[in-house]
């Protein structure tokens, strides 16, 4: 599939993946999330995701919902630390009526009084749902011990407090502070073509680009934090547990070696580590995995598992022992060709859902101002080799500097 970008005068991107399909897909993604929020306003991004929907000085919030779902159209957003996306996708007949919605949204959300008071409580039975799953809450929690003190601590979602005190003043402030085209990416995937993107884009966003506009809080120098583990008595019938670090950013060199690690370490294969030390081999754990998540300045890489409390203290065992043994012991040629090619099974697999397709396309632009394309990502992990990884585990899997998170 070949990718056409373009920059506007406005400062706004493009990123269009033309295809000839019945369905096609738009969204708009801008650089923005919950680390940019102020130490009171915890929860403030997420809660302008909700109220996107809520009405423009175009459309209401049923006009809104009407428009799209009348024609069979999906519409969907998210948050994270870092970034909020709104797409949606439909059928690619009606194209333009998806592009004239999703820019009003982005450009027109007016933040109705009397839609926050009901969303505040949609969002508050959210963060309690959050409350009620502690393999979820756990998430948050850990990364505010490894992030404590800076704006990449506090949960997306904020808390009933935080989202209690917001307003909607707040709410236009902030979106009319980082709702700007130079912060914004608008990216499809369908029977669209560049003409017609930039000619609504240039309807909406006319003029010139301002300064691209970062927020103090990004700036904030990284805490120096000393592992610690922390233990909380939550009454459950699991202990979970959660063990990690910081780690790589998002533009860290050896970035892709670390995510090659964690996925030997606990990627969804059966075959990884600690799934047949922990699950196959010993029965301790019903599910164990590893994650990397890579930000703009720092990383967290971290270990999950859930079980019976009995078993909690020789599964942690187990977890640092792997660790321990990949700082110790290289892999061997043959298990680096094994780990690479199953690897890019699974990003081949993965690349066959259009949806998730389209949105790493534009989570991609968004934060690299360029499309890695699967031959780059591949060219990139032939690359790798054995003392590449044995020097990323050499750094990062000394368990001494590991905090640990325990539910029990």
């Amino acid at each position: 599939m070949k990718y056409q970008t373009k920059t506007l005068a406005s400062g706004l991107r493009i990123i269009l993946a033309a295809e000839d399909s019945p369905v096609s897909y738009l969204g708009i993604g801008i650089a923005v999330g919950s680390r940019h929020e102020s130490r009171l306003q915890h929860g403030l991004a997420h809660g302008i995701e909700h109220m996107l929907f809520k009405g423009t000085r175009l459309r209401s919030a049923t006009q809104i919902i009407q428009r799209m779902e009348a024609v069979g159209a999906e519409l969907n957003a998210y948050t994270t630390k870092e970034e909020t996306m709104l797409y949606a996708l439909f059928p690619s007949a009606y194209r333009q009526r998806s592009l004239q919605v999703l820019l009003d949204i982005a450009r027109h959300s007016r933040f109705p009084e009397e839609e926050w008071a009901k969303e505040r409580e949609v969002i508050i039975d959210e963060l309690h749902s959050y409350e009620d799953s502690p393999s979820e809450l756990i998430f948050d929690e850990f990364e505010d011990q490894v992030f404590h003190g800076h704006p990449l601590g506090h949960a997306i979602l904020g808390t009933e407090r935080s989202v209690g005190r917001l307003t909607t003043e707040q709410q236009r402030s902030f979106f009319a502070r980082y709702y700007r085209p130079e912060r914004m990416v608008l990216f499809a995937q369908g029977a669209f073509t560049m003409e017609e993107l930039t000619a609504f884009a240039e309807a909406a966003y006319p003029g010139e680009a301002l300064p691209y506009r970062n927020s103090p809080e990004q700036a904030q120098p990284l805490p120096e934090l000393s592992p610690r583990t922390v233990i909380r008595r939550k009454q459950t019938s699991q202990s979970h547990v959660l063990i990690g670090r910081s780690a790589y950013s998002l533009y860290h060199p050896r970035r892709l070696e670390l995510s090659l690690l964690a996925n030997i370490l606990g990627g969804n294969g059966m075959n990884a580590r600690l799934n047949m030390e922990l699950r196959e081999r010993r029965g301790l754990v019903y599910h164990v995995e590893c994650n990397y998540t890579p930000y703009s300045d720092t990383g967290l890489f971290a270990m999950y598992f859930g079980s019976s409390h009995r078993a909690e203290a020789e599964a942690i065992e187990l977890v640092l022992v792997e660790l321990e043994r990949m700082r110790q012991q290289p892999l061997s040629k043959q298990e680096l060709a094994a780990a690479l090619r199953q690897l890019r099974g699974q990003l081949l697999i993965s690349a066959e859902s259009r949806e998730q397709s389209f949105l790493a396309m534009g989570k991609s632009f968004l934060h690299l101002h360029r499309y890695v394309e699967d031959a780059e990502l591949q060219e990139r992990l032939g690359q790798i080799t054995t003392e590449g990884l044995y020097e990323v585990a050499a750094e990062l899997f000394d368990t001494s500097q590991f905090h640990r998170l325990i539910y029990r």
